[in-house]
């Protein structure tokens, strides 16, 4: 049982931080299409790493859970 809720849990958390990325990459967009006085090149970095940083995450927890039960 503590196994099952470990898998459950570690998903969750994958899932968790694929949504973050997704909210994130929405947040840039719509950042560079309205008219507020904003360093361009700034967002689409510190933006991009960031996504990259919480969707690489998230995908790693979701292959965690995934090779724990397997074994």
């Amino acid at each position: 049982m503590e196994k099952e809720r470990k898998e459950a849990v570690l998903g969750e958390i994958g899932k968790f931080f694929i949504d973050i990325a997704k909210l994130v990459f929405g947040g840039i967009i719509l950042a560079s299409i309205m008219k507020i006085e904003i360093n361009r090149s700034l967002l689409f970095i510190l933006g991009g790493i960031s996504v990259l940083v919480f969707a690489a995450s998230g995908l790693m927890f979701i292959a965690l859970s995934k090779s724990k039960s397997k074994q």
